[in-house]
C-alpha cells in the first residue's frame, strides 16, 4: 500500500481513472433520460438506437487504429489525443442538445476520443506496474488491481445515489400509469402537469393500460443534459491534466531493462 500511494505515476493514473469513471457512470445514468426527455420523446423507440449504433461504431473500427497510433507517439499523448476529442463532442453536444444530427455528431467525436481509454488504459495501468517494480524491487500487481476494482465498482454506487439525488433535487416527474385516458387527464389536470404527448396520440400496451410520460420542468432538462453531455466536459480536461504528468514511458525501456537484468541475476 505504502508503494502505491507514494508512487506519484500511480496516483495520478488512480486519479485519471477515478475522474473518467466518475464521468461515464453519470453519462450512461444519463442515457435513458436524456432520450426520453431531451433529445426525443419517451420509449420512442428510436432516438436512444440512433444514439448508441453512432456510440457503438467507433468502438468497432478503433481496435484497428489505436494501437498503432499508440505505438508510434506513446500512449499517454494517444489518451490525451482522446480527452481533447471527448472535450470536444461533449461541448458541441452541449450547445445543441436539443439537435439530432449535431448531437450525433458530437456523440461520434466524443466516442472517438473515448477509443484510447478503452484500449490503451490498462497497457499504461501496467507501465506504472513496472515503474514500481524498479524501484521497489516489488511487483504488487494484486494490490493494485484490488483498489483499480474498488474505484470501479464502488462509484457506480456511489454515483448512482448523486444523480438520483440530482434528479429529485430537480423536480423530477416520473411517467404514470392508468386504464383509461379520461383518468390520466383528470390526473394531469388536478397536478398542473403537462403530458409529454397528446393523450389521443398514446397507444395502450397489451394489458390495456397507458403509460403517460410528463414535460419536465427546466431544471430537470438542465441536470438530464449536464450528466448525459456537460460533466464529461470538465472531467475530460481533468484527465488531460493528470495524463500530461504522468510520464511514466520516458525512462520505461531503461527501467525495464534493469528489471530484467535483476531478474537474471536472481536466478542465477
Amino acid at each position: 500500500m505504502k508503494s502505491l500511494f507514494t508512487d506519484k505515476y500511480m496516483l495520478l493514473i488512480y486519479g485519471y481513472f477515478l475522474v473518467i469513471t466518475i464521468g461515464t457512470t453519470i453519462k450512461n445514468l444519463g442515457l435513458v433520460y436524456y432520450c426520453n426527455y431531451v433529445l426525443g420523446t419517451y420509449n420512442d423507440g428510436v432516438t436512444q438506437m440512433l444514439v448508441s449504433v453512432i456510440g457503438g461504431i467507433p468502438m468497432g473500427i478503433g481496435i484497428f487504429a489505436v494501437w498503432p497510433l499508440a505505438k508510434k507517439f506513446g500512449k499517454r499523448k494517444v489518451t490525451m489525443v482522446g480527452c481533447a476529442l471527448i472535450a470536444t463532442g461533449t461541448l458541441i453536444c452541449w450547445l445543441f442538445p436539443t439537435n439530432m444530427v449535431t448531437v450525433l455528431v458530437g456523440q461520434f467525436i466524443k466516442n472517438m476520443g473515448g477509443l484510447p481509454g478503452s484500449y490503451v488504459f490498462m497497457a499504461l495501468f501496467a507501465d506504472c506496474l513496472d515503474h514500481i517494480e524498479w524501484k521497489t524491487n516489488n511487483r504488487i500487481d494484486g494490490t493494485a488491481m484490488s483498489i483499480y476494482n474498488i474505484i470501479a465498482v464502488a462509484m457506480i454506487g456511489v454515483m448512482t445515489g448523486v444523480f438520483n439525488w440530482m434528479l429529485a433535487k430537480a423536480g423530477y416527474l416520473a411517467p404514470f400509469t392508468t386504464k383509461s385516458l379520461a383518468e390520466a387527464g383528470q390526473m394531469l389536470a388536478a397536478n398542473n402537469w403537462t403530458a409529454q404527448v397528446a393523450l389521443d396520440a398514446l397507444k395502450p400496451a397489451a394489458d390495456g393500460v397507458y403509460t403517460v410520460a410528463l414535460t419536465q420542468p427546466h431544471s430537470v432538462s438542465w441536470v438530464i443534459t449536464f450528466a448525459f453531455v456537460g460533466l464529461e466536459l470538465f472531467t475530460s480536461i481533468i484527465a488531460f491534466c493528470l495524463l500530461f504528468f504522468l510520464k511514466v514511458e520516458k525512462d520505461l525501456p531503461q527501467e525495464q531493462a534493469e528489471i530484467k537484468a535483476r531478474r537474471e541475476q536472481a536466478a542465477k
